[in-house]
């Protein structure tokens, strides 16, 4: 539907030309009305008409003026002229000066129409032209994503090239980088939300996410982002930014690494994704794997801090050279895979349990890159043992339905989230599981943000699991709803400050996460049956 402006000085033409024609029917949406040019102009500053309708002649702004004043302004509404007899050398003007037609008056309502209808027509087909440009474009840059990722990961093989090959590649993909001084930086996309419903969402996802990270680069130098599918480093990244910084060629911070924690706060707020960053020592482009696996143990930290985190590698230079390969405990792949095939939940609960104790005992002498990459290998060697158990059976039971899959969880966090995720693929009768440790966290992570509004999402996505399978958890274990239970327990904290402190209602309330007084009375008043400030005056 296209939206309409009336400008005309007589107000019964006007009202007329308003109520008079039904617009709806020709797919328009009157918008606004004018008496003249001036209060036209002033409507024009916070709308957008698509079509104006304006008389000529007006006291103040006349139609030919305002028109003008619309070009000058670069505002692209069609603009219809209403003109009499003896003004008709305006209208020959306003038609040089952009008008799209007039119509004489006095006004008949089929010669509006038809002016009216060609104008709508011609939108409409500017619209689909726009609309084709736009996809177009959106191909092309869509090409040229996909062009520059084929390159990075040509790269990443270290085959050997020229460097005018490479120059003339940089050239034909808009890559503006400068070969000699290159930062990467990586992002891991540590929880998706519950945005990302299927493959085709993740993709788009990840599609804002390298706009997001090469517009921030793009404020401090050239910058090219992509999404990362190389197989070496499947799940440990997802987008990666090449990068050359044009204040930090002595080789320091780079400048960009101070707007980073506002992108990741950004990211969360509209995309919905929990991401950390890590981002590499400056090189030449030749280096780029070795760049690249800089960033990835940058990024990696997220295992022993959380989603959120930002780190440079230029403190984990030393320890790279250094850190060797994560195993595990002894022997655990094979007894691990005995348990599975005895579907023993209580051996499997011990054994996670062996697991979780090792990874944190290891987390001083190992870095967390390599821990994941050591338990990625350990649950391939448990599937794999878990097959050959399978295949030399002679009962003919079925193989296990999925196979162990590495969940992306905390080092803190990683044993329960294994178990609840074992206790899921295995039979009803046999559940592994450690609820009561889920809500216990879950209440620790409440009481420590009892000063900002807490969400069952923010609490899920802490302890990295769906939102809605936690939901059930927490009200089986404290019989009643997750929301319920924050609401008592901020009143009862309220009461307490209420009675015990000579705090104001409002600082309790900022308190409590309230930035809005009256929401906290409300909600005060509907649990208690009376205000905070009756409470404190006449509460027991």
């Amino acid at each position: 539907m296209f939206s309409l402006l009336v400008v005309e000085d007589e107000q019964w033409i006007r009202r007329g030309l308003c109520e008079t024609i039904d617009w709806a029917n020709e797919g328009i949406r009157l918008s606004g009305e004018a008496a003249d040019g001036e209060e036209a102009m002033r409507f024009m500053e916070s709308h957008s008409p698509d079509i104006v309708i304006t008389d000529i002649v007006m006291p103040g702004m006349d139609g030919i003026t305002f028109l003008k004043s619309l070009r000058e302004q670069k505002m692209s509404s069609e603009v219809i002229i209403m003109s009499g007899y003896s003004d008709f050398e305006y209208a020959r003007t306003a038609l040089k000066n952009g008008a799209f037609d007039y119509v004489l008056k006095p006004i008949h309502e089929q010669n509006m129409l038809s002016v009216i209808r060609r104008c709508v027509q011609e939108l409409k087909q500017k619209r689909q032209a726009e609309s084709e440009m736009n996809r177009l474009a959106r191909s092309a840059r869509e090409t040229l994503f996909l062009a520059r990722q084929r390159l990075f990961d040509m790269l990443l093989t270290e085959a050997p090239y020229s460097p005018g090959w490479l120059t003339e590649q940089m050239k034909a993909l808009q890559v503006e980088l400068e070969p000699g001084r290159i930062r990467t930086f990586v992002a891991k996309i540590v929880d998706w939300g519950d945005k990302a419903e299927n493959d085709r969402d993740r993709a788009l996802m990840l599609y804002a996410l390298c706009n997001m990270l090469e517009e921030t680069g793009s404020r401090f130098g050239p910058a090219v982002a992509f999404p990362i599918h190389n197989g070496k480093t499947s799940g440990e990244a997802d987008v990666a930014m090449l990068h050359t910084d044009n204040g930090s060629a002595g080789g320091g911070q780079p400048g960009v690494a101070g707007e980073l924690p506002g992108l990741i706060e950004e990211v969360g707020r509209m995309l919905g994704l929990r991401i950390s960053v890590g981002y590499s020592r400056e090189a030449d482009i030749g280096r780029l794997s070795v760049m690249l696996e800089e960033a990835l143990h940058a990024a990696a930290h997220w295992f022993y801090e959380g989603g959120g985190s930002l780190r440079g590698a230029e403190s984990l230079a030393s320890a790279m050279q250094t850190d060797l390969p994560y195993c595990g405990p002894a022997g655990w792949d094979g007894r691990f895979a005995s348990a599975l095939r005895m579907a023993d939940a209580k051996l499997i609960e011990q054994l996670v349990r062996e697991l979780g104790e090792h990874i944190r005992a290891s987390r001083a002498s190992h870095l967390p890159l390599t821990i994941r990459r050591g338990l990625k290998l350990l649950f391939q060697n448990v599937n794999q043992k878990c097959d050959a158990l399978h295949r030399r059976s002679q009962c003919g039971e079925p193989a296990a339905s999925e196979p162990l899959k590495l969940p992306p969880a905390t080092a803190d966090a990683f044993e329960n989230v294994l178990l609840e995720n074992l206790s899921r693929a295995m039979p009803g009768d046999r559940p592994v599981r450690n609820r009561k440790w889920i809500v216990e966290r879950a209440l620790q992570y409440i009481e420590a943000n009892r000063g900002k509004i807490v969400t069952m999402n923010d609490v899920a996505a802490h302890l990295y699991l769906n939102h809605s399978y936690f939901s059930k958890i927490f009200r089986e274990e404290m019989g009643e709803t997750f929301s319920k239970y924050v609401l008592q327990s901020r009143i009862e904290t309220a009461k307490r400050l209420l009675k015990e402190t000579p705090l104001k209602i409002y600082e309790i309330a900022g308190q409590l996460g309230y930035t809005d007084i009256r929401h906290f009375t409300k909600m005060f008043k509907e649990s208690e049956g009376i205000t905070p400030a009756q409470f404190r005056d006449y509460g027991l």
